[in-house]
C-alpha cells in the first residue's frame, strides 16, 4: 500500500552536482595538469638538447703538466681523453705533448679533448761511446735527435796522442749509463793517432781547375786555389803553378796551393768567382761536402772529402742565383749566394 506521507529524503534540485562528483572531477583535472606540465617539461628538455650546450674555446694545454691541463679543461666544461706515449725528451715526462682539437677551436661544452701525455723517454741513460769514432757518434746523435730536439749533442772535444786509431773516442763525460733528464752535452777525449803519415805530392800542372779539385778531394788533400799573379797567355782555367812542388814528400793534411789562369770569356748567364772561407782548425779531420743549389732548387755535389779545417779556396763558374753550401757531417756550416757582382 503506497504511503501518502511526505518523503523524509530531500530531493536535489535539477542540474545540481554532488560533492563526490566535484571531487572526482577535481582529481581528474589535477592529473591532467600534472601530465601536461610533465609533457611540457620533457619537450623543453628535448628542444634544449637539440640546441646543444654553449660553445667554448679549446685552451692551449700543450707543454703543461697533466694536472694543470685537466684543471684548465674543467674550467671550460671540457672532458679529457688521455693517451700515454713515449717521447724523446725525458724532461717532459707527465706533460701534455699533443692535443686534439687544436688550441683556439670552438667546440660545445662537454666535448671530449684528446690529450697525448709523455710517459718518459725510451732512452734516458747515456750510452757508452768509448771505442767508437767521433764522426759515427755525431751522425748517430743527429739521426736520433732532430734539430728541434737536441737532447744529446757533442760538447767539447779534447785531442790526445794515443795508440788508438785517429778519431777514436777514449773517454767521455758524462760517464756511460748516467741518467739524463734534459739537454746534455757530451764531452769527449779523442785520439790523434800514434804516427804522422806522409805522401809524395803529384803534379797538377796543366789540369783544369775542376779536374784538379776532383783529384785532390778524392785523395783527401786540402786545397787552396788562387788566380795567377801575372796573367799569362794560354788555356783558361788550367793550373799553372803549385806549392809544394810536385814530388815533394808532405805530411797528410798539408794544404796544397794551386795557381790557375783566370777565365776571360765568361758566358752572360754565368758568374765566375772564388769561394774563400775559413773553417775552424780540426785536430781530427772531418767529413766535408760542398754542394751547389741552382736557381731551380736542384742540388749537385762539387766534392766530398776528409778535411782538417782552416782556409778553403776554390773557383766556381755558376748561374747567378745559385748557392754554394758547405756541410760538415751533413750539417750546413757555410752558404754563399752566387751574385752577378761577384768577382
Amino acid at each position: 500500500m503506497k504511503s501518502f506521507l511526505p518523503s523524509l529524503r530531500r530531493r536535489r534540485p535539477i542540474g545540481s552536482e554532488s560533492p563526490e562528483s566535484r571531487y572526482f572531477r577535481l582529481v581528474v583535472w589535477s592529473f591532467a595538469g600534472i601530465l601536461f606540465l610533465a609533457g611540457a617539461a620533457g619537450i623543453s628538455a628535448f628542444l634544449l638538447s637539440l640546441r646543444g650546450a654553449e660553445e667554448t674555446m679549446v685552451p692551449d694545454v700543450s707543454g703543461r703538466e697533466l694536472v694543470d691541463a685537466l684543471l684548465l679543461l674543467q674550467e671550460r666544461g671540457l672532458y679529457p681523453e688521455v693517451q700515454l706515449r713515449y717521447f724523446s725528451d725525458p724532461a717532459l715526462k707527465g706533460h701534455v705533448i699533443g692535443q686534439d682539437p687544436e688550441p683556439g677551436t670552438l667546440v660545445r661544452a662537454g666535448r671530449r679533448i684528446g690529450l697525448v701525455v709523455s710517459q718518459g723517454a725510451i732512452i734516458d741513460r747515456i750510452a757508452d761511446y768509448r771505442g767508437r769514432t767521433l764522426g759515427d757518434v755525431q751522425t748517430e746523435l743527429q739521426t736520433m735527435f732532430p734539430s728541434s730536439e737536441k737532447l744529446l749533442q757533442v760538447g767539447s772535444v779534447t785531442y790526445v796522442f794515443d795508440e788508438s786509431a785517429v778519431g777514436t773516442i777514449i773517454e767521455q763525460d758524462p760517464s756511460p749509463d748516467s741518467q739524463f733528464s734534459g739537454a746534455t752535452e757530451l764531452d769527449f777525449v779523442v785520439s790523434r793517432g800514434p804516427d804522422v803519415d806522409t805522401f809524395s805530392l803529384p803534379s797538377f800542372i796543366g789540369l783544369s781547375w775542376s779536374d784538379a779539385m776532383i783529384i785532390l778531394a778524392r785523395d783527401d788533400v786540402p786545397f787552396r786555389f788562387m788566380l795567377e799573379e801575372q796573367p799569362t797567355i794560354g788555356q783558361e782555367g788550367v793550373v799553372v803553378g803549385q806549392a809544394p812542388e810536385p814530388g815533394t814528400e808532405v805530411v797528410v793534411g798539408t794544404p796544397v796551393e794551386l795557381s790557375i789562369r783566370s777565365l776571360r770569356d765568361v758566358p752572360e748567364d754565368r758568374v765566375f768567382g772564388m769561394f774563400d772561407r775559413t773553417l775552424p782548425e780540426y785536430a781530427v779531420p772531418v767529413e766535408l761536402r760542398a754542394e751547389v743549389i741552382n736557381p731551380d732548387g736542384e742540388a749537385s755535389t762539387l766534392f766530398e772529402m776528409i778535411h782538417p779545417g782552416g782556409r778553403i779556396v776554390f773557383p766556381y763558374l755558376l748561374a747567378a742565383g745559385s748557392n754554394i753550401v758547405l756541410y760538415r757531417y751533413d750539417v750546413e756550416v757555410i752558404r754563399l749566394p752566387v751574385r752577378v757582382d761577384e768577382e
